[in-house]
Formats: structure tokens, C-alpha cells, sequence
């Protein structure tokens, strides 16, 4: 027993699917699988976690969390193959647990990535200044946004390609600076003066957990935005040539890349790199992976590195236009947003990506008088939200196979591809994730920073959630509040029409 036939706003929905159009490659979406979220997360905010939880603190927490993102990748796999849809967790959401929380995880997720767009814009502004310090953000800032628009002008397969070319940029970067480290563990840097009990191990015997749980909290909390971003690929297989192909295919992917462009290269830094705790700590726009370059005397290799960085937060910035605006417009055809964002023309939600154009001119905040402040403020908006939008995914994905039990329905009618976790690794990273929410708020009340972040700025994310979640609710008071295990839709689109027997007993959206 399901809820029927689309409602006009789903029928919208699924008319929009074929207005955004599947260009992007298996090729072109594989190397975007190794390194579609790797930004100013890992590639700079790590810096202020080595000094602020230490290198083990650091590890653990990548670890941890990079275990439980993969899980959810795979739950996500296993949910895009059997129903790729426009919107992709967004509209598992309404699907699997109710329209109020899929509303409120739309938002919430298009809100996050637009101010990710201005964060990532803002952290460019600081590596440059890394050569030139007084270099004013003004002049800088309109070039860089200019470049986004020109990136996502052509369409998705062109967006695609360029990413491809970050891809190459970043797996470079991140593979040498391994490949320098190890140069310089064995002593073999001329330039580099430090004593062999400054380096290795000894740094790890020195401060591997520094600050105590307080640390721990704080680097864990660095952890979940560092992997935030790595569910746009479920966005971007809307538009890919096979959607129902490609995330199982990235399910493979993420946990290669997890170990390979995360797990050793921070490994290696903390080998490397010893970084005091002080206020230029937080506020500076330095990267671990460029410091340490300059801790062994090689300035030269450290520019590089810092302008290859530059590239690689530019393609997360570019990343998150394409996944706010794509969001956007999937939350309007459904009629949760305002019409006009839903319309696309050239294959492009063009007034999606107009907004998102504007709403990155907040980078210019940063270049106003106490605009760290009002900067700090707008990010405390997005906390939280990368947990959320994981934690989401992982019960639309429980939920599902629960259905399929519930209703008495063969797995292999409706599951194109099983995520080898199954329901209990969604289980294991929720709990993952719930534990990095705490975190988070333990994070802000007990700060270890030198000038410790307003306490709210850790909880307002989490608050604004659930005012979306409360105002759908308050204002939709006829929808469904948790839809029953029974009532699930789950029937692909291409069933709904001449096909009879079983499959009829299977839903849809």
C-alpha cells in the first residue's frame, strides 16, 4: 500500500529530470569521486586542529569520521541506484521520512553550500596573501567569482571536465607532499636544521593528544566539515549519462581516497610539522601542507604547493555552486521554494545559479570593518549541517529496506546495487555522527581556543534545522508527519506506466 499517485508538485519534479540534462561521463564523474570535497577543510583547517588537538587527536578523528562518510556513501549508492532522482538525498528525504524533514534538509543544505561558496571564496583571499599580505580582498574578490561563473557557464559536462583538471591538481599536491615528507623524515633535506628528536615520532610523544577531550571534541567537530561535500556526488549523478551506475561505482572510490588523500598525508604531517597554539593559528590562512615546507626550508616547493592549494579550494567553491544551485532547483520543482528557481533553460536552473552568484558576494564581508566577526556568524549558520544531511541519508536508507520488508517485497525487484555495510553500518555511522554533533557543541562550550567563539555559534546550526523542520510543519499541517513503513513509495519512475504484477505493489514518488 503506498500514498498513490504523484502529487503536482512530485509530477513538476520529475518533469524538471528531464530538463537538466546527463551529460557528465563515467570518466568525467570518477575523477570527480576521488576528489570532489577536498577544499579548504583538509587542505588548510587542518593547521588549527594540529594545534589545537594534536597529531593522534587528528588521525583518529579522520579516521573515525572517513569510515562513517563511506558507509553513507554506500547508502547512498545503494538508494541513487535504485531511484536516481533530481535532488538525490533531499528528495529521499520526503520519500522515506516525511516532507516536513526532507523540506528542512533541502534548505538546510542549500543554505550550507552557498555559504561555503563565500567561506571558500575567503580562504583564497588568505593563501594569496600568503605571498602578498597586503593584498586587498576587494581587488582580488571579483576575479575569482568571475571564474565561477565562467566555470559553470557552459553547462555540466564542461563544469565536469575543468573538475577533472582539479581532480589531477589536488591527487598531485596532496601525493607529492607525502612523497616530500618522507624525504624529509629521512634526513635528507639540506636546507632542513631541525634535530632528528624534532621530527617522526617524537612530536607524537610530545603532544599526540594535546588539550584532552576538549582537543579530541574540537578536531573531531574540524573533521565533519573537512569531509562535507562528498554527498554532492550524489547531486552530480543526476546529470551523469548512467546515474544508476556511477555511485556504486564511487562507493569503491571514497574509500581509496579517504586513506590516500586524507588518512596519510595528515598522517605525514603530523610527522613533519609542529604547530604552537596561538591566535594567528586560527585567524591565518596558512596550509599545514605549505608550513611544513617552510618548517624544512624549502620556500620554493612551499609557493607551489600553496598555488596549487589556491586551484584546489577554487574547485571546491566551484563544487558548491553547482551543488547549492542544483539543490535549489530541486526543492522548488517539488513546491517547496519559490517557482521560479525550479525553471531551467540551456540545460542550466539558471535563476538557481544567480542566486548563488549573489549570495557569494558575503566573501566581501571579510573586507569590512569587523567583517570577521559578522563572517564567524553567518558560518555558525551552516554548523552542524554536513551531520544532518549524513545522518539523513543513513535513515532514508534503513528506512528503505525496512519497506521492502515491511511490505512482504523480494530485494532484488528494487535494489539495483546492496551497500556491503547494510542497515547495520548505517546504524554504526549515525551514532558516528550523532557523537560529532555532541562534539560539536562540547567543542563550544569548553573552547580551547586562545579567543574562544560566542557559545551559541555551536548550536545555532543545529537550531535553525529544526525551525525549517517546525515552520514546514506549522504551515503543512495536513502532511504526513512520519510516513508509515507501508506507505513508502517505492516504485522507479519507469514503472509507473504498462508494466503489471508484482512491480504494482511497488510505489513511487
Amino acid at each position: 500500500m503506498g500514498l498513490g499517485d504523484p502529487t503536482p508538485a512530485t509530477a513538476t519534479a520529475t518533469a524538471t529530470d528531464s530538463s537538466l540534462q546527463k551529460v557528465i561521463t563515467t570518466r568525467q564523474f570518477t575523477f570527480m569521486a576521488f576528489s570532489n570535497s577536498i577544499g579548504a577543510g583538509v587542505l588548510l583547517a587542518t593547521y588549527s586542529s594540529l594545534a589545537v588537538g594534536g597529531p593522534a587527536s587528528l588521525l583518529i578523528s579522520f579516521a573515525v569520521v572517513g569510515l562513517a562518510v563511506w558507509i553513507t556513501m554506500c547508502a547512498l549508492g545503494e538508494l541513487s541506484a535504485a531511484f536516481p532522482v533530481t535532488g538525490s538525498f533531499y528528495e529521499y528525504s520526503v520519500r522515506f521520512i516525511s516532507p516536513a524533514w526532507g523540506f528542512s534538509m533541502g534548505w538546510n543544505y542549500v543554505m550550507n553550500s552557498v555559504l561555503v561558496v563565500a567561506f571558500e571564496l575567503v580562504i583564497i583571499i588568505l593563501c594569496v596573501q600568503y605571498w602578498v599580505p597586503e593584498m586587498p580582498a576587494e581587488y582580488l574578490l571579483p576575479a575569482f567569482i568571475a571564474g565561477l561563473i565562467l566555470v559553470n557557464a557552459f553547462g555540466a559536462k564542461w563544469y565536469a571536465e575543468i573538475e577533472n583538471f582539479f581532480a589531477v591538481c589536488k591527487m598531485g599536491v596532496l601525493t607529492s607532499f607525502v612523497i616530500v615528507a618522507a624525504v624529509i623524515l629521512a634526513r635528507a633535506v639540506p636546507s632542513d636544521s631541525r634535530s632528528a628528536d624534532e621530527l617522526g615520532v617524537h612530536l607524537w610523544q610530545k603532544g599526540a593528544f594535546k588539550n584532552g577531550p576538549v582537543g579530541f571534541f574540537y578536531v573531531f567537530m574540524a573533521a565533519g566539515m573537512a569531509y562535507g561535500g562528498t554527498e554532492m556526488l550524489g547531486l552530480t549523478a543526476a546529470e551523469c549519462e548512467r546515474p544508476e551506475k556511477v555511485m556504486p561505482r564511487a562507493c569503491k572510490i571514497v574509500p581509496i581516497r579517504i586513506v590516500w588523500l586524507y588518512l596519510l598525508p595528515i598522517l605525514m604531517v603530523g610527522f613533519v610539522l609542529n604547530v604552537p597554539l596561538d591566535p594567528g593559528v586560527i585567524t591565518g590562512g596558512v596550509s599545514p601542507f605549505v608550513a611544513a615546507m617552510d618548517q624544512a626550508g624549502l620556500a620554493v616547493v612551499a609557493a607551489v604547493f600553496n598555488g596549487i592549494i589556491i586551484l584546489s579550494i577554487f574547485s571546491m567553491a566551484s563544487a558548491s555552486v553547482f551543488a547549492s544551485s542544483r539543490a535549489l532547483q530541486a526543492i522548488s520543482a517539488r513546491g517547496m521554494g519559490p517557482a521560479f528557481f525550479a525553471k531551467v533553460k540551456w540545460g542550466h536552473p539558471v535563476w538557481a545559479l544567480v542566486l548563488v552568484y549573489i549570495f557569494s558576494l558575503l566573501s566581501f564581508i571579510k573586507a569590512a570593518s569587523n567583517g570577521d566577526k559578522i563572517f564567524e556568524w553567518l558560518l555558525a549558520v551552516a554548523a552542524g549541517s554536513n551531520y544532518f544531511t549524513w545522518i539523513s541519508i543513513c535513515v532514508c536508507h534503513i528506512r528503505l529496506r525496512l519497506a521492502i520488508r515491511k511490505k512482504g517485497l523480494d530485494e532484488r525487484e528494487i535494489l539495483k546495487w546492496k551497500s556491503p555495510v547494510g542497515i547495520a553500518g548505517s546504524m554504526v555511522a549515525i551514532v558516528v555522527f550523532i557523537f560529532g554533533l555532541l562534539a560539536q557543541i562540547v567543542a563550544g562550550a569548553r573552547s580551547p581556543l586562545p579567543v574562544p567563539p560566542h557559545i551559541l555559534s555551536s548550536v545555532l546550526g543545529i537550531i535553525i534545522v529544526f525551525a525549517f523542520w517546525a515552520g514546514y510543519t506549522l504551515v503543512r499541517r495536513h502532511d504526513t508527519y512520519w510516513i508509515p513503513l507501508d506507505q513508502i513509495n517505492l516504485q522507479r519512475k519507469e514503472e509507473r506506466t504498462g508494466r503489471s504484477g508484482r512491480n504494482n505493489d511497488i510505489e513511487s514518488v
